[in-house]
């Protein structure tokens, strides 16, 4: 399951259910190893990489429990406050004064 969809641009896939597809290599695409490889889940049509994405196991299918929608909603706030700062300029540092 899609707990948080960071592709931007794209439909948000959060909540949907995914098929963990294996582990591939990000540049040729070849199947690879555990811990080889990058995981790969499908969502309908959508392939998605597993750095695009949080995802978890849902074996029950129950989807979004309300406890995962709270930490979602604080994991979001977290991640655009980290963006946020990211994109401040930096601030000047100051040269120690001579002595």
């Amino acid at each position: 399951m899609i707990v948080l969809d960071n592709r931007e641009g794209e439909p948000d896939l959060t909540g949907a259910q995914a098929i963990f597809e294996g582990y591939f290599d990000p540049e040729t695409g070849d199947r690879r190893r555990p811990g080889a490889g990058l995981p790969r889940l499908k969502v309908g049509n959508h392939r998605i990489w597993g750095f695009e994405c949080w995802w978890r196991a849902d074996p029950a299918g129950t989807g979004l429990t309300p406890e995962d929608h709270a930490e979602l909603e604080a994991a979001k706030k977290l991640l655009r406050g980290l963006i946020r700062e990211a994109r401040r300029p930096p601030a000047f540092a100051r040269r120690p004064s001579a002595t």
